[in-house]
């Protein structure tokens, strides 16, 4: 009996202390975690949209609220706003399932008139001079100007997974650009 209450003590304070540090670490690192967190939005947006145009990231915009339901291959939405203060571009930061790997994205749409703005691929595995073709800027610049809802990316030979790819990745950011009625009058 004695044995069993040493245990269940020992396992208390063990079960205390672990909680302590946890509680201790959390409130240690949620900080960085959020400075982290807004240094990356601001280097993202950058990759499309310089300060140094007028354009800054909406830091009054809250976090996930353009994500109201689940959208798995949406990674977040970012409010770009112009010099006047005024929404400029949502940016989409996405990932889709590639041929070699995940292609992470970067796809600015005007919600004004619903067309794609920008498009950056910031990080893929696909095969070069194949699947890596559709990053190129003379491929992304196609994507520019086109509305969101008809979005028409050229089947290249030999890479119709990496275009496949980029179809999904544009239907997923149409389908979450119409449920969520992101479109705004003005």
């Amino acid at each position: 009996m004695k044995k069993t209450l040493y245990f269940a003590f020992f396992l208390s304070v063990t079960a205390m202390l672990v909680t302590g540090i946890a509680y201790t670490g959390y409130n240690w690192a949620e900080p960085i975690i959020a400075d982290n967190r807004i240094a990356t939005i601001d280097n993202n947006i950058a990759i499309l949209f310089s300060a140094e145009d007028g354009y800054e990231r909406n830091s009054e915009q809250l976090e996930n609220s353009y994500l109201e339901k689940n959208y798995k291959p949406i990674n977040e939405i970012y409010e770009v706003l112009d010099s006047e203060g005024n929404i400029y571009v949502l940016i989409y930061n996405t990932s889709v399932q590639g041929r070699n790997g995940i292609i992470d994205a970067l796809v600015a749409v005007d919600p004004y008139n619903d067309t794609v703005v920008a498009v950056s691929y910031y990080s893929h595995t696909e095969t070069p001079n194949i699947g890596e073709v559709y990053t190129r800027d003379e491929n992304v610049a196609k994507l520019v100007g086109q509305p969101l809802d008809g979005v028409q990316v050229d089947v290249i030979s030999g890479a119709s997974t990496t275009w496949a790819s980029i179809m999904t990745m544009f239907e997923n950011i149409k389908l979450h650009y119409n449920a969520e009625e992101v479109h705004i009058d003005g």
